[in-house]
């Protein structure tokens, strides 16, 4: 990449941008081909149509946006949110938001940005880490799956507006059978299990077929103890096997994840590391979890859909520009997904720190931000007219 740029960076007609490659920073100067009217950058952040660039096809490249950490940090909109969207609106740029936030259907974090940015976002360009969820066969959907993960709703919903028709949280679950969490007082008894001398433990007939850990359990300890519980048995808790029986599902894999607050918030990816280590002691036996979500191939396969939908032939981008903040799933599920996909991190989230690039999962390009994210992609490519 930087040898082909070093031919024209005495040309006129260029771009100046500042960013920085896997292998350290540069500061290059882009142009195109001569005769041919493009856009250029202008002092605010506008495009200006200059002549002596090539015309590039907008369905030649779209862009995947995080959410948390690239266009809003806590409730904030970040600079050069908006105006990042606004352009792929404007120009005809596909593009999806793909967040590893699963809190809601797509439909309300769809509302959500949209009342942040102040502008329409369509809920299908809105890919959540349960978006994939849709995909499974009917046989998993009609038996009796756990869920569990904090919503902005019921949790609940989430599973039946994609299908699923017998759904229990675990909470839900574990209160039917107090004895499984024997020193959690649960409502409408008086005593725990552990202390009550009367309670009878039930030959257990109800089975579960997965578990779906949708985002971070608001219970851990419960939620942990009970998950556990039923990936050992048959779907019958009580029952030991030995091999796993039940199927469970992660929606999000994120260890940490950015907030309002200073630091990363511990994420549901910290919670599946303690559930795989607590089945391990107990079995000898590595956990076998489905994965969404970035970093995960479900996520990106979904991604190309819905890029392919907004474009006019119905193909995929020849390149993707996926711009995130967390090195862990948004710059090693671009980097996994294929050769079309180009990684971009900025640093206004997970990763902030003076590293010039993260050491295990390095980017294609390091920014500041989303605003200069953009640049890099406008500096790259052309406005059709």
């Amino acid at each position: 990449v930087w040898k082909g740029l070093k031919k024209v960076m005495n040309s006129p007609g260029f771009i100046n941008v500042s960013f920085q490659l896997r292998r350290g920073t540069r500061s290059a100067r882009f142009c195109a081909e001569p005769g041919v009217e493009s856009l250029t950058s202008v002092p605010g952040g506008g495009l200006r149509r200059s002549t002596g660039a090539k015309v590039v096809d907008m369905e030649d490249f779209g862009v995947v946006f995080d959410i948390d950490g690239v266009l809003l940090h806590g409730k904030q909109l970040l600079k050069g949110g908006r105006e990042a969207v606004e352009y792929c609106e404007e120009y005809g740029v596909p593009h999806v938001f793909l967040t590893n936030n699963a809190m809601d259907l797509e439909s309300v974090r769809a509302d959500y940005l949209s009342s942040v940015l102040g502008a329409e976002i369509h809920a299908n360009r809105m890919i959540c880490a349960h978006t994939p969820l849709t995909d499974l066969p009917d046989e998993v959907k009609q038996g009796l799956v756990l869920v569990t993960g904090f919503s902005t709703g019921d949790v609940r919903d989430i599973l039946f507006f994609k299908g699923f028709q017998n759904v229990q949280t675990v909470h839900e679950y574990a209160e039917k059978r107090p004895y499984l969490v024997p020193n959690k007082l649960y409502p409408g008894r008086k005593l725990t299990a552990y202390e009550d001398p009367d309670l009878v433990i039930p030959e257990e007939e109800e089975t579960v077929s997965a578990v779906v850990v949708i985002e971070n359990s608001t219970d851990w300890h419960q939620d942990l103890q009970v998950i556990l519980d039923v990936l050992r048995s048959d779907g019958r808790v009580g029952s030991s096997m030995d091999k796993q029986m039940v199927d469970v599902y992660c929606c999000n894999y994120d260890f940490v994840f950015a907030t309002g607050f200073q630091n990363p918030r511990l994420g549901p990816g910290a919670f599946m590391r303690c559930l795989e280590m607590l089945f391990r002691e107990t079995t000898g036996r590595e956990l076998e979890v489905k994965s969404f979500g970035k970093p995960f191939p479900p996520a990106y396969r979904t991604t190309e859909r819905r890029l392919a939908a907004q474009s006019k032939s119905g193909t995929v981008p020849e390149t993707i520009y996926a711009i995130g903040d967390n090195p862990r799933s948004d710059i090693a599920g671009a980097n996994r997904a294929g050769k079309r996909y180009k990684s971009i991190l900025v640093r206004t989230g997970v990763f902030n720190g003076n590293l010039d690039n993260d050491p295990e999962d390095p980017a294609d390009y390091v920014v500041q931000d989303v605003e200069e994210a953009m640049d890099l992609i406008r500096a790259i490519h052309t406005v059709k007219n």
